[in-house]
């Protein structure tokens, strides 16, 4: 019973493993079906999948587009200048690869490219086992699947593309010839530093086409240096497969190490020999990258054109991609007609190469945009620095970058502060010749002062406050600043859109004179404008609208855009305005500016006439504030080769003094005129595009208001040594600079019709190949 009870006790656990086993060979089985029909299914799909590629429609001149330039238009629709996009993309024909840049680019990334039929099994397989034996990523696609990558399919890593890519790579290679797909391939490779194709990444590293690699730069009519061809086309074509790592600019050892590695391969591919290798390698100096850019194409607003750019580089810094890209329609705010008027108007007024420099800009008073900006940069050789005659592209911008002291254009704002304070346009103070303050940093513990005349001035006994200012009476000017507080002068001048130095001090005595604020011409412009459009500052604005080329809108300014705050009551403003408008009275310091519409101004002129402002403003129908500032970038002569330096006044002016009379410049002589032709000009330019709307002939031009200048040669001449400048806080004896009255514009001039900026409308919108191996 026992023993029987225990074969029983075994049976049963035999009868239940062998179940065991019976269940896991047949869950066994259903997961191997499963897997096969799995397996069977991924096997159709794909083949049909790629045989769905296969019969696909084809492109076969499918290549990724260049990109395109971003257009620059004034406010009306018009071009004026355009960015180049940032990517360098040149599409080049067949015939101008030379022979050894497609020998370096089969031998670096595809040396079975003559022998696949798009897709190479072996180089697939060695890649893959490569990923799994030692972790290393290897590229197994071939020159084919590169080119389909870069024009079909993208570069998105997964499996799908990857079957995709090396389907369109076989029909590829079915319908074009290995020529034809290897220039394809060379016109689009990605070679590092936004650089799209050999002949551009050619052009940026080594300064010369791509069929000229055996050229050197500077002496394209030597005979070709063939050693010199192969260490160029080793580089370029070392970069190709990956341009962020082996990038010869960041990382010029590491692509040198490329380099080595394609020279190596050339050689096994029998391409070169070991002895033209190593020379090649050994012409370091040759593959040094020049990075040599295109300046963007001529613009007639240069100077605006790169202010656009900067501020669309700054609005895309997150997404640089897209802006390089291009393609961008950029509305701004000029107007086409006063940036030729304003242009034109310094280039007349200042003609020869010794006159002074300039910087003009015209703002719109009731929303800030700027309708005009141009300079005259002229900068005499100096010993370690090359002459500079004109604006240059991307490089220092006079309007923009020039900070300067803006004498007496200081004193609208100390008149705002003193009405702010109570006092009024009638209110009297003593206008002696000269005066003095009391300074402990002044020679002798006082600062003396002195009107325009200087020491032969007369007291002009009491004068009004707003009598003073058309005037420009310093010795008001300077006791009236201390007396309202220099520091909420300071404060007026930034609240209505001053940009002026950082270390802007109020202490010296000379504060009153604007000696110590140092400022653009831009921002006087903005800040003038406040004053005229009752007290609100604006933001001055370049762009308008952005769109894609399509003409999708990305960004629109506002068409009112708001204030970025009240500066000074309105009341206030309008006062300040008004005594502004007397400047271009025959008693004023600038009658050469008068106009038929009423002009708010004011002329400041320093020490010397190192500079001269005359800002203008006018309310409706022009709504205009136009800045104009002359003077010469060197105050002092030492080193300098030539006479364009010092002040603007006696043998430092000679063409000026010989063509204009002018023994010194002040606001009220040549800026004031810049701001009456800048007028004229534009009141001619408008007349004649309503003639021409009219068939008529155009008219004949006003006669410039700097007309002698065109019956006078300028001349030069060796000049004087410049006075000493007078220190701004240690001297005796200050002015801000004379301003004496002119005699005003002819009737003709003041007869003439208004001038207004232009109306801005809506925008309209023999096989090349090596030969095969044996």
């Amino acid at each position: 019973m026992v023993m029987q009870g225990t074969f029983g006790a075994l049976s049963s656990r035999s009868g239940r493993s062998r179940s065991k086993v019976s269940r896991r060979r047949r869950r066994a089985r259903v997961i191997f079906r499963t897997l096969l029909v799995l397996i069977l299914a991924l096997v159709v799909g794909a083949t049909m999948f790629v045989k769905g590629i296969l019969a696909a429609p084809f492109d076969l001149k499918a290549i990724p587009p260049a990109p395109r330039p971003v257009l620059l238009l004034a406010a009306d629709g018009t071009q004026f200048g355009s960015i180049r996009p940032a990517e360098r993309r040149e599409i080049i024909a067949p015939e101008d690869i030379p022979q050894v840049m497609r020998q370096a680019i089969i031998s670096a990334e595809d040396a079975r490219f003559l022998d696949h039929g798009g897709v190479d099994p072996i180089a697939t397989l060695r890649a893959a086992y490569r990923d799994i034996t030692d972790g290393r990523r290897q590229g197994g696609s071939t020159i084919t699947q590169q080119f389909v990558k870069y024009a079909y399919v993208g570069d998105e890593r997964t499996l799908g593309r990857k079957v995709r890519e090396a389907g369109f790579a076989v029909q590829l290679e079915s319908r074009k010839s290995k020529e034809e797909i290897l220039t394809d391939y060379l016109n689009v490779l990605y070679l590092g530093n936004s650089a799209y194709g050999v002949q551009a990444a050619s052009k940026y590293y080594f300064g010369v086409n791509v069929k000229d690699l055996a050229k050197d730069p500077a002496r394209l009519d030597a005979p070709d240096d063939k050693v010199l061809a192969i260490a160029r086309a080793s580089m370029l074509a070392g970069i190709a497969p990956a341009p962020s790592i082996w990038n010869p600019v960041a990382d010029f050892p590491t692509a040198r190490e490329r380099q080595k590695y394609t020279l190596n391969q050339m050689v096994l591919n029998n391409h070169i020999t070991p002895v033209q290798a190593s020379a090649a390698f050994n012409r370091e100096a040759a593959v040094r990258p020049l990075q040599q850019t295109e300046a963007d194409p001529p613009s007639t607003a240069p100077e605006y054109a790169d202010l656009v750019k900067a501020q669309l580089k700054t609005a895309y810094k997150n997404d640089p991609d897209r802006f390089d890209r291009g393609g961008f329609r950029v509305r701004t705010a000029l107007d086409t007609d006063l940036q030729d008027a304003v242009t034109r108007a310094v280039r007349e007024v200042l003609p020869a190469p010794t006159d002074p420099q300039a910087a003009v800009v015209a703002i719109d008073i009731t929303n800030g945009d700027v309708k005009a900006l141009t300079t005259l940069r002229r900068v005499p050789a100096k010993a370690g620095r090359p002459a500079v005659d004109g604006y240059e592209r991307g490089g220092f911008n006079l309007a923009t970058n020039a900070t300067r002291s803006t004498g007496s254009t200081i004193k609208p704002f100390t008149l705002a502060a003193a009405l702010q304070n109570g006092l009024s346009l009638d209110t009297t103070r003593p206008a002696p010749g000269c005066d003095t303050i009391l300074d402990r940093n002044a020679k002798d513990g006082v600062y003396r002062y002195c009107n325009a005349a200087g020491e032969s001035s007369v007291s002009r006994g009491s004068l009004t406050l707003q009598s003073a200012l058309q005037r420009s009476v310093n010795t008001v000017y300077v006791p009236l600043a201390i007396e309202v507080g220099r520091d909420k002068v300071k404060q007026v001048m930034l609240d209505s859109g001053v940009v002026a130095n950082p270390d802007f001090d109020t202490l010296p005595s000379s504060f009153g004179l604007g000696t110590t604020a140092l400022v653009t011409p831009l921002s006087m412009a903005n800040a003038f404008g406040t004053l005229v459009n009752r007290g609100q500052t604006m933001r001055p604005r370049f762009v308008l609208e952005t769109r894609e080329a399509e003409g999708k809108v990305i960004e629109k300014a506002p068409d009112r855009p708001v204030p970025v705050r009240r500066a000074l009551p309105p009341d206030v403003a309008d006062k300040v305005a008004e005594a502004m408008s007397g400047v271009t009275a025959d008693a004023g310091t600038a009658p050469r500016a008068r106009q038929p519409f009423p002009v708010f101004g004011k002329t400041g002129t320093t020490n010397d006439s190192t500079n001269a402002w005359f800002v203008g403003c006018a309310r409706a129908p022009q709504n205009l504030c136009i800045a104009t500032w002359m003077g010469y970038e060197d105050q002092d002569c030492d080193d300098i080769v030539g006479t364009s330096c010092g002040g603007m006044k006696d043998a430092g002016l000679p063409s000026v003094a010989v063509r204009e009379g002018f023994p010194q410049v002040f606001g009220g002589t040549l800026p004031a005129m810049v701001f009456t032709r800048t007028f004229q000009i534009l009141a001619e330019i408008q007349a004649a595009r309503q003639l021409q709307a009219a068939g008529l002939p155009p008219p004949v031009p006003t006669p410039s208001a700097t007309s002698s200048s065109a019956t006078v040669t300028a001349t030069g001449g060796p000049r004087r040594s410049p006075l000493p400048r007078t220190s701004t806080t240690t001297t005796t004896t200050t002015t801000s600079a004379p301003e004496p009255a002119a005699p005003g514009p002819t009737a003709a001039q003041i007869e003439s019709p208004s001038p207004q900026p232009s109306p801005s409308p809506p925008p309209t919108a023999g096989s090349l190949l090596p030969g095969r191996r044996p």
